[in-house]
């Protein structure tokens, strides 16, 4: 009987808080990573793949905010929870 290899286990979306939550009221990001209040407040509702969205959209500022050029992303926003529920 042949095994069959195990099921790779997906990783989780790591969020990009690094604890400086403060609101910046010229951008209205927040100035440790880049996220809108509303992908700060739903961050857990997102699927992995919205998670990611927000974390190349977080990326995209941060090259705006060091090259003063461009304009940013706009926010997820608010979304419908697609989540699993326990």
């Amino acid at each position: 009987m042949q095994s069959r290899p195990a099921a790779a286990t997906p990783t989780p979306v790591r969020s990009p808080c690094v604890k400086v939550c403060q609101m910046d009221p010229a951008t209205q990001l927040c100035l440790g990573c880049s996220r809108t209040q509303e992908e700060r407040d739903w961050w857990v509702a997102y699927t992995d793949q919205q998670q990611r969205d927000v974390l190349a959209r977080c990326e995209q500022r941060r090259e705006v905010l060091a090259s003063g050029k461009g304009e940013f992303a706009q926010s997820m926003g608010i979304v419908e929870s697609r989540r699993k529920r326990p």
